[in-house]
């Protein structure tokens, strides 16, 4: 049985990572990993010695504490988590107008 904590910090790694637009493949090429080895930490399979969480926390610009989930989330990274929501609203408003578009195409 995994902890809560190792959840919560396999979210935050996957979460951290995804925000910076980066793929598992090339964050594991850019900290001298497999992408297995991220896969794992971002299922909470295992996770990544502290030197790891370190290098990672200066790649994202955030504190160790706030990868790992013992403070709270900073402004900077709620604001874009907000952004990537709005944006996920646009694009799923325009994805139903497709389809919508398409089964009108359909019916003519």
């Amino acid at each position: 049985m995994v902890d809560k904590q190792s959840i919560t910090i396999a979210n935050n790694l996957a979460l951290f990572r995804k925000l910076n637009g980066l793929t598992q493949a090339e964050l594991a090429d850019a900290i001298g990993y497999s992408n297995k080895s991220v896969s794992k930490w971002e299922r909470a399979e295992g996770l990544p010695d502290i030197t790891i969480l370190l290098n990672l926390s200066e790649i994202y610009g955030i504190t160790v504490s706030e990868l790992i989930g013992q403070t709270p989330k900073s402004k900077e990274t709620n604001e874009k988590l907000k952004a990537i929501e709005k944006n996920k609203k646009a694009l799923e408003k325009a994805r139903k107008k497709t389809l919508e578009k398409a089964k009108k195409q359909k019916k003519k």
